[in-house]
């Protein structure tokens, strides 16, 4: 039998089934270890979904029933997984040399949108001065179980850090208290930007290089950084950006070829390995792009459409009002006539990509624009370069 997180099944697992008297059976412990590696660790119930292929068999022969590709279903399935000591808690943070190991005022890491048994990474950008260094900068992170109490507990996993305290390694296993042994305290000794990664998951920690932005080489522009798209960052560990993409790119952390290059390691997926082959898009275009360096994941979603939308512009708040793309689809113009009101720009005609807070530096999920004014106006928003922007020149 095969299980999907989705219908589609993008994403197959395979699970031992028997069948008799027309009832496909699953071992309960085949489930549940198909189903956490392949689908979620999480303890919730959720959805997923199962097809099984059908089989003749008379003696030792067996014939298929159906095409190769033919399969029964798919049926829809809610799972409530085996109870499991594996726990991730909601939010974790970073104290020590940064907040004075006040428990209390631990600086909580980031984390995505996903459940955090489908993305067990946590992480924060932390800059580390020459005198910290010099003297070392000390650090440990606790769940936030203990952050709510506002001291420190002594209980299995209520703090994690290191094996040997003092260890100044910059990569390695996070080890948990337990309730009568305190785990080490990390200690770096290197000065500069670094973001912390923790993935509770692999019970694993790392300090590497914060990075500023993400260029984005390619046969759109000839694999040239400098006329590469840039993405921006406000975490260090999640970037965004537009970027005008053919069909095969890579991610870089420098201008040049000297940083970390990131390529194909699967759909969606990002190596660091320098031999890792070339990212790609369905066809050429302009794209919203999503960077997780920490997770070392991508999303890259076509720009079909950008217009203005608000009670501003002629079709209100109801439908955008379309611009027209440059060639190399980084700018956009076009003659709108504005009322009063506020108005904001807008992709594909849905708020998932969308730019506002002020004409000298557009934000995704900025705030509404104001009207220029009554009159009808030559717009150029500019997504060629950071920061985002656009003019207006009344006609």
């Amino acid at each position: 039998m095969q299980i999907s997180a989705d219908e589609n099944f993008s994403r197959i697992a395979e699970v031992p089934a028997t069948v008799a008297n027309n009832t496909v059976t699953v071992s309960p412990d085949d489930l549940q270890g198909v189903y956490q590696s392949n689908i979620s660790k999480s303890p919730k119930q959720r959805t997923i979904w199962a097809r099984y292929a059908a089989y003749a068999v008379k003696d030792q022969a067996s014939v298929r029933i159906g095409d190769p590709d033919y399969f029964y279903g798919p049926f829809q399935l809610q799972v409530l997984p085996i109870p499991s000591s594996f726990v991730i808690e909601q939010n974790y943070y970073l104290l020590g040399t940064v907040n004075g190991w006040s428990v209390a005022q631990a600086i909580k890491l980031n984390h995505s949108d996903k459940d955090v048994y489908d993305d067990p990474v946590f992480s924060i950008k932390v800059d580390i001065s020459a005198a910290d260094a010099a003297s070392g900068w000390w650090w440990k992170i606790v769940p936030e179980s203990t952050y709510a109490t506002g001291n420190w507990v002594d209980a299995d996993n209520a703090a994690f850090g290191v094996a040997e305290n003092g260890d100044e390694a910059l990569s390695g296993m996070l080890v948990g208290r337990t309730a009568t042994e305190d785990c080490g305290a990390g200690c770096l000794k290197v000065q500069g930007p670094y973001l912390l990664t923790i993935n509770l998951e692999e019970g694993t920690y790392k300090f590497e290089m914060a990075i500023d932005n993400l260029y984005t080489p390619g046969d759109s522009n000839n694999w040239s950084h400098a006329a590469s798209q840039l993405l921006f960052t406000k975490d260090y560990a999640n970037y965004y950006g537009y970027a005008n993409l053919n069909s095969i790119f890579k991610f870089t952390s420098a201008p040049n070829w000297g940083g970390i290059n990131y390529g194909n390691a699967g759909e969606g997926v990002l190596s660091t390995d320098g031999g890792a082959g070339n990212l790609t898009v369905a066809e050429p275009g302009l794209y919203w792009l999503h960077v997780n360096l920490a997770a070392l994941t991508y999303e890259a979603t076509l720009v079909k459409t950008i217009g203005l939308v608000g009670d501003a512009t002629p079709n209100g708040w109801g439908a955008s009002t379309a611009l027209t793309p440059s060639a190399d689809n980084l700018v956009w113009t076009g003659e709108v006539t504005f009322g009063a009101g506020e108005f904001k720009f807008r992709a594909n005609n849905e708020w998932a990509i969308n730019l506002g807070g002020s004409m000298d530096d557009l934000q995704q999920d900025g705030g509404n624009l104001a009207s220029p004014g009554a009159g009808t106006y030559a717009v150029t928003l500019d997504l060629s370069k950071l920061p985002y922007t656009c003019t207006m020149v009344k006609k």
